[in-house]
């Protein structure tokens, strides 16, 4: 199989849209701003990093095809998001190697075991860059989804 990670193009658009609504999810910005994980040419996963300083980064929206889970393939993406963020964002910001950096998210309930397992750990919201420490304020459905604030540093 022909595994590759790309950034997304028109053409993408409606089966990314499709992945990130069947997990609750919409595209966060622009399509061409959106990271994928392809295997032939199909779309196993996608996701959105923001740079929101000089060395913090927020991953706006990750998701996972169902029938991709649990073979390595989210790992795969979020390990590539987090040992080079600034390549992953656009415009691309350069190599954040050389000096510490943080990247924040917030899991959706039982999604913040996965972001454990690659490196992340629960944090306050306070920690996360505004606007993305409220976004879970006035939301309806945050007794449902459960969110856990997660932040990744590295130094």
């Amino acid at each position: 199989m022909n595994t590759e990670i790309v950034f997304a193009t028109d053409n993408d658009e409606e089966e990314l849209q499709e992945l990130f609504t069947e997990c609750g999810m919409g595209l966060a910005g622009d399509i061409e701003e959106h990271l994928l994980i392809k295997r032939d040419h199909k779309i196993m996963a996608g996701a959105m990093l923001a740079q929101v300083d000089d060395h913090r980064f927020h991953l706006l929206v990750f998701a996972v095809r169902a029938d991709a889970r649990n073979q390595g393939t989210g790992r795969h993406l979020l390990q590539e998001l987090l040992h080079r963020p600034g390549h992953y964002c656009r415009p691309e910001f350069g190599s954040h190697r050389a000096r510490p950096y943080q990247v924040t998210t917030v899991a959706k309930g039982e999604a913040a075991r996965f972001y454990e397992k690659n490196g992340f750990a629960a944090c306050a919201f306070s920690a996360l860059a505004a606007p993305y420490d409220r976004q879970c304020e006035a939301c309806p459905e945050q007794a449902a989804c459960r969110p856990v604030a997660m932040l990744f540093a590295r130094s």
